[in-house]
């Protein structure tokens, strides 16, 4: 590992502390990171309740089955919530739930068709501050996200069903949410463990080690640059370079010219060979 990715791992292992809270154990938070302490995180999946069969719900039917998919609850002229089924399965694929101002403040969702829901998200002012997820089909809670100015910030994960939170996940780059620094707990200890960071990012593109001495390469291993050494030209290691790389004219002169040299030197034995005598 270089010593670029080191120390931000280190960095990494520094920030994630600041704010990780340990599985049910409690702890200390940044003041600007909205998360609750890792035992007040819930993992019930509460449904909150949206009364579709309300005689005050406008209902939509937008296939002609009869059946609505679209319910919109109203209460003193405004949407109080709404249930969704686009896939026309009777199974509400989300409920989502407005405030007073007629923004969205919570939304469930049923990504699995099961119809149960798998994730709940919360809104303020219609933007989203946190999403809370169930992730391995166990009826519970077991990842939750948490966003500022709409963007991921950080996540906070129990990757192995039992209760506690034992991944922290943060990114430097909200827009490049493939570049996620995740930390895990292996030691059972509530908290980070600081020989176990992984900065995806940084480890992709961390370049391959090259070998100490071309010399002491397999023989059969095929080489993918250059051409080969002269007198490695094992049978397996030309033919990998052949199939990998096409040979280069500087390659191909000296192959040539030893070619011609062994054919010419075959040819002068041949001619000045005695002829056997014949009777």
């Amino acid at each position: 590992m270089n010593r670029a990715i080191t120390i931000s791992f280190v960095a990494a292992a520094s920030t994630l502390a600041s704010w990780s809270l340990g599985g049910c154990g409690g702890g200390t938070k940044d003041a600007s990171v909205n998360a609750p302490a890792a035992d007040a995180l819930p993992l019930a999946l509460e449904h909150e309740s949206c009364d579709v069969t309300s005689s005050s719900a406008e209902k939509l039917d937008t296939n002609g089955d009869g059946k609505p998919d679209i319910a919109r609850v109203m209460s003193g002229g405004r949407e109080v919530c709404r249930m969704v089924d686009l896939n026309h399965d009777d199974r509400p694929d989300s409920f989502i739930y407005f405030d007073p101002n007629g923004m969205i403040r919570r939304r469930e969702s049923d990504f699995d068709r099961d119809g149960r829901i798998d994730e709940i998200a919360y809104f303020s002012a219609g933007v989203i501050v946190r999403k809370d997820r169930e992730t391995n089909l166990d009826g519970k809670l077991d990842t939750w996200d948490f966003y500022e100015g709409g963007k991921i910030h950080h996540r906070m994960r129990d990757s192995d069903g039992d209760g506690k939170v034992d991944q922290w996940w943060t990114w430097a780059n909200p827009d490049k949410i493939d570049c996620a620094v995740i930390a895990s707990d292996h030691n059972n200890d509530g908290k980070p463990d600081p020989n176990d960071i992984i900065d995806v990012c940084a480890a992709a593109a961390t370049p391959a080690a090259a070998p100490s001495s071309p010399s002491t390469a397999d023989a059969g291993s095929p080489v993918t640059t250059g051409a080969p050494m002269a007198g490695s030209g094992d049978a397996g290691t030309m033919q990998g370079a052949s199939m990998l790389t096409a040979p280069t004219p500087s390659a191909v002169a000296p192959a040539a010219s030893a070619a011609a040299s062994t054919k010419k030197a075959a040819t002068t034995v041949k001619k000045d060979a005695p002829k056997k005598e014949t009777k």
